[in-house]
């Protein structure tokens, strides 16, 4: 069988309540990624030393790899192997995903400062390129989501940011 994998990713900051939360509710969770044929779940922990206890057990009972990590420098190469994205809103992390045309549930972060994470992920669900949940509801959003039905995000245009230098630098 061939390897259909998830990552959860917290990127650089402590997100615990993910953590929990997804750890707390892992039977339910796990149920959902079996649903999508996922066998293997990689997850990011962050700046925390607040692993998932539950979940090791529970990968092991359905016969999905876990693997649990801070952070890896392997980071890279495991992205594009994942066929499903749970990730906090950081734009670093939502951009990266989707240039690699990976299926996104964003999950807020209500603790940061301005909810500037909530903002990012509306504008992004409301072009259809990701969907967004708090985490609460990420459960319930999961189950919903129908990945298929979402926009590629179209790749950087390299002239947008020129143009606007020479506009801007009057050499236009």
């Amino acid at each position: 069988m061939a390897t259909k994998a998830c990552l959860v990713t917290v990127g650089s900051t402590k997100f615990e309540a993910l953590t929990d939360f997804l750890d707390e509710n892992g039977r339910d969770f796990l149920g959902e990624l079996k649903k999508r044929g996922i066998n293997k779940l990689f997850f990011q922990v962050g700046k925390t030393k607040r692993f998932p206890q539950k979940l090791p057990k529970l990968c092991h009972e359905t016969k999905i790899a876990f693997e649990c990590f801070e952070f890896t420098k392997k980071f890279r190469q495991i992205l594009p192997t994942c066929s499903l994205v749970i990730s906090h809103a950081g734009a670093g992390s939502i951009s990266e995903t989707l240039s690699f045309k990976i299926p996104l549930l964003v999950v807020i972060n209500e603790t940061l400062m301005d909810n500037h994470q909530e903002e990012l992920a509306q504008a992004m669900a409301k072009e259809k390129y990701l969907y967004y949940s708090k985490v609460p509801k990420v459960l319930e959003v999961l189950s919903k989501c129908e990945f298929s039905s979402l926009k590629p995000y179209p790749p950087p245009d390299a002239t947008t940011f020129a143009n606007f230098l020479d506009r801007d630098l009057g050499f236009t």
